[in-house]
């Protein structure tokens, strides 16, 4: 499974494992937009840097996103207006585009070859719907008083038919993954001693001693850049996961659409990609929560579906799906963590991962040299709106515990192993146990505990990747049970298929 943007990815430098025990100034857990953002700046500012990655760099959810560079945000500003008033509007607005500014400064900068460029965003709507054209009407009015220059559009984009949308200039694309790597050579040449493989398995706050496999890292400031924080924290309480999926086709350079197009309604984001001579379009959406989805690879048929209706495809090339973890309160929590002065969050970007993560290096990178930042105050991790955030909490917290006592009440029950057919996976009571099996095509069954590590809650199988996926939190894993993302430390425990002991 892989995104359209490693088409272009023809070396990926190899950064080592951490085998030696360190110390150092920083210590940055996640190679992403975040934590290279964040990294780079303290290093140019003096700072030593530590950087851990679990997997490659920019290999997560950064290297799989849309590549698309906004002021706004995917679900609309007018949700924002409308929960925090006009001042607030205005300052999502500005800090957005003061970090897409940053993108493309970095970019010159460093010389990184990332197809960056100006385009405008549209967000439309394909057939009269009297909610929705009142909805994008609240937009355009949002996004006028926030200081942005939008225009109405009537006229037909390229693959739909336009009722009614707005165009708003001056918005950007780029390829992701080439820009996250580009960032983390820029990064090692200005002195950040980066780790690839290196898994964070625990966390010391007193000594500030961050442990993976190896070895171990001790900082006096500790960045959380891995999308959530790694461990058990406050602010997951309120927190959604959820994950989307992008599929990409080839289409003659004709019918490709420049720009970001957002259509409303089923809400499907498209946007064009030139990779040589070659011309593709993609289509992300059918979003549904972590661990909650149903249609297994239905997701990317639904999404290719959707690109033949409105492009002539010759081909469809690639698939591939990504995180999001949204707040309770609609904006980023970004800066301190709860109790910890030295210790440092970004998280709750919803589908906007890009942008915010870039602003949260800004903000993070300040607050660790004890600079002033103009907005860390209004994304500041530590903030209490309980008010504001009541509907996602409430609602977050009883799926949990909806999740947590179904499972623990209506577990599948099998008699052996052989009742879980190829390319299947299940969740089933074996001998008491509860188990999380996948056999592969070849028949070869993998067993692994199906409790999460984290807080205790039931995996569930997600077809449409081959993962294990928690409901509760968000925490991934593998067939084999090893951690892709989310909060867990650890893997799911591995057990032994009953027929295989003696």
């Amino acid at each position: 499974m892989d995104a359209v943007w490693k088409l272009a990815v023809s070396e990926n430098p190899k950064y080592p494992q951490l085998t030696n025990s360190l110390v150092t100034d920083v210590a940055v857990i996640g190679g992403g937009i975040t934590g290279l953002t964040v990294a780079l700046q303290l290093a140019e500012a003096g700072k030593h840097v530590v950087l851990l990655e679990a997997g490659r760099v920019g290999e997560g959810n950064s290297g799989y996103s849309t590549g698309n560079l906004y002021s706004t945000l995917a679900k609309g500003i007018a949700t924002v207006r409308d929960k925090w008033g006009d001042k607030v509007t205005t300052d999502v607005v500005q800090s957005r585009s003061e970090a897409v500014d940053l993108i493309e400064n970095l970019t010159e900068r460093f010389g990184i070859d990332c197809q960056f460029s100006r385009r405008p965003l549209y967000r439309f709507l394909t057939e009269s719907n009297r909610k929705l054209a009142k909805s994008l009407d609240e937009e355009m009015d949002a996004l006028k008083s926030a200081g942005l220059e939008v225009n109405e559009i009537k006229e037909d984009l390229p693959g739909f038919r336009v009722s009614k949308g707005l165009k708003l200039d001056d918005q950007a694309q780029f390829n992701p993954l080439l820009y996250v790597q580009g960032l983390a050579r820029a990064a090692s040449s200005v002195g950040v001693a980066i780790y690839e493989h290196s898994p964070v398995r625990d966390i010391d706050y007193d000594g500030n001693e961050v442990k993976t496999d190896l070895a171990s890292v001790k900082a006096r400031s500790i960045v959380h850049a891995t999308h959530t924080p790694k461990g058990i924290s406050l602010l997951q309480t309120g927190m959604v996961p959820s994950r989307e999926y992008g599929v990409s086709a080839k289409v003659d350079a004709t019918g490709a659409p420049e720009g970001i197009f957002w259509a409303l309604g089923s809400f499907h984001s498209v946007r064009s990609y030139r990779y040589g001579e070659d011309h593709y379009v993609m289509a992300i959406g059918e979003k549904h929560g972590v661990g909650e989805g149903k249609l297994g690879r239905g997701y990317y048929d639904n999404l290719r579906d959707y690109l033949s209706k409105h492009f002539d495809v010759k081909s469809f090339e690639h698939e591939w799906s990504a995180q999001q973890f949204s707040s309770a309160d609609g904006l980023p929590y970004i800066g301190r963590m709860h109790g910890l002065d030295e210790a440092y969050v970004a998280t709750g970007f919803g589908a906007d991962g890009l942008v915010w993560g870039t602003l949260a290096g800004m903000i993070i990178s300040d607050l660790v040299q004890v600079r002033d930042n103009r907005w860390s105050k209004r994304f500041d991790a530590r903030r209490f709106t309980p008010v504001k955030s009541m509907k996602g909490w409430t609602e977050e917290n009883v799926k949990v515990s909806k999740h947590m006592v179904k499972d623990f009440l209506n577990p599948e029950k099998i008699e052996a192993l052989s009742d879980v057919e190829p390319g299947q996976g299940k969740v089933v009571s074996l001998d008491g146990e509860r188990l999380a099996v996948y056999r592969n095509s070849d028949g070869d069954c993998s067993v692994v505990s199906g409790i999460c590590p984290h807080m205790k809650c039931h995996v569930h199988w997600n077809a449409a990747d081959t993962t294990w996926d928690c409901p509760c939190h968000g925490s991934r894993f593998s067939t084999d049970g090893a951690v892709i993302e989310g909060p867990a430390y650890h893997p799911l425990e591995k057990r032994i298929a009953p027929e295989e002991q003696k």
